[in-house]
């Protein structure tokens, strides 16, 4: 059976916008509104916020924007969907030439234990990401920041050393699950940058 074609995902046709004044390591994509990317972006100092749309734009230049992504998406019928979809996308390659997957989270809409549904597609879409090489996360709920704006939670910065896991305000530390997340996406996207270097230089030298 033949597989229909997908358009092309939404992309920013110039750099992302609204970039820190050090560009982002990777960008955080929302697959839907309300994933919770501006809360990730804000809990992680060197991870951008890209909104709902791809960056296009890629490469070294100070116009330019890594190509490494992470797919966000809540853990509802609608969001597990439109994640499957984005993936295939790019495995149809129809996302922006040069981007790389790096992983995909799924962030809890709820406290609650997900219906059997919304679990079995959940499972799809993260067998297609490994699949294709890319990392799953999973962020439970977090009640604590039901109460926070974005720009009022704390960011976990690897630079920072001796400070507690979670000291229970997340104003000041990120809850345990965030950091103990940031801490293996920040992993995963050294990881996948020095694939990118290597592949792109085959012949440097280390």
């Amino acid at each position: 059976m033949t597989m229909l074609s997908l358009p092309p995902v939404p992309m920013w046709q110039r750099a992302v916008p609204n970039r820190p004044a050090r560009p982002p390591l990777l960008w955080l994509v929302g697959v839907h509104g309300g994933a919770g990317v501006s809360s990730l972006a804000a809990s992680m100092s060197w991870a951008g916020d890209a909104g709902q749309r791809w960056p296009a734009r890629i490469g070294i230049g100070a116009d330019m924007d890594s190509p490494l992504v992470v797919l966000v998406a809540r853990t509802h019928m609608r969001g597990m969907n439109t994640l499957h979809r984005a993936l295939l996308s790019h495995e149809q390659h129809a996302t922006p030439a040069g981007s790389e997957v790096v992983g995909i989270i799924t962030v809890a809409d709820s406290a609650r234990p997900l219906p059997n549904p919304v679990e079995d597609r959940r499972h799809d879409a993260e067998d297609l990401a490994r699949e294709l090489g890319a990392q799953v996360w999973r962020l439970g709920w977090l009640e604590q920041w039901r109460a926070l704006e974005p720009h009022e939670m704390a960011a976990w910065n690897p630079a920072v050393t001796g400070s507690p896991l979670d000291d229970g305000d997340p104003t000041r530390t990120p809850p345990q699950p965030v950091r103990h997340l940031a801490e293996q996406i920040l992993t995963s996207a050294r990881a996948a940058g020095a694939r990118i270097t290597e592949r792109a230089y085959p012949d440097a030298q280390t």
